[in-house]
């Protein structure tokens, strides 16, 4: 998903996806960058984040950014011990400079072993949904819902199928959804081809 917003790649998803895919994809896809420390030349810059409006040659210069303009998270790519539970993702309009430096320099260190990206945070939308209690009875959870798609490959005919999709459902007052004790998952059916729902 980092590279789909990549602007060397736009005219290749623009010619290979549906014109309507495209569309929804580059509304629901938060813009996303690799945090690849490549060494650059001298008066080259980054594909990244504007930083005081002005654009960056050094992911370190991440550092500058005022609490408004850190409204993006950084997190591990990939499968890495520490993706599950959110473990790796900081929200740079949620914590300290300190730890937003530290988060930054992560990403920089670990880069030769596990790519991080940076991501706009998109605050998810609240919405209700009944949950169950332990005792069997339900609930109206109100929260903040994840949906993660699983497609399996069939390798003979070289496509992927969507088979299924797993809704985490938060508390409202969690910014970062994952599967924490106070979630519930909720796996999803397809009643309607193209309509996915609980």
């Amino acid at each position: 998903l980092a590279l789909f917003h990549h602007h060397i790649l736009e005219d290749f998803w623009r010619e290979n996806l549906p014109k309507e895919s495209f569309r929804v994809l580059k509304r629901v896809i938060p813009q996303t960058w690799v945090m690849d420390p490549v060494e650059l030349p001298p008066n080259a810059v980054l594909d990244a984040p504007l930083i005081g409006g002005k654009p960056i040659s050094r992911w370190e210069q991440l550092a500058d950014a005022g609490k408004k303009e850190r409204n993006l998270i950084i997190k591990i790519s990939g499968f890495h011990e520490t993706a599950w539970g959110a473990r790796s993702v900081t929200l740079g309009s949620d914590c300290s400079r300190a730890e937003w430096e530290d988060a930054i320099w992560q990403a920089v260190t670990m880069a030769e072993d596990s790519l991080h990206i940076l991501q706009i945070y998109e605050k998810p939308t609240r919405l209700r949904h009944p949950v169950y209690r332990e005792d069997g009875s339900t609930y109206q959870m109100e929260g903040r819902m994840r949906l993660c798609p699983y497609y399996f490959v069939d390798e003979p005919a070289n496509q992927a199928q969507l088979h299924g999709v797993l809704a985490t459902l938060c508390p409202s007052d969690k910014k970062i959804i994952h599967g924490m004790k106070d979630a519930a998952l909720l796996p999803c059916v397809q009643e309607v081809a193209e309509d996915v729902r609980r």
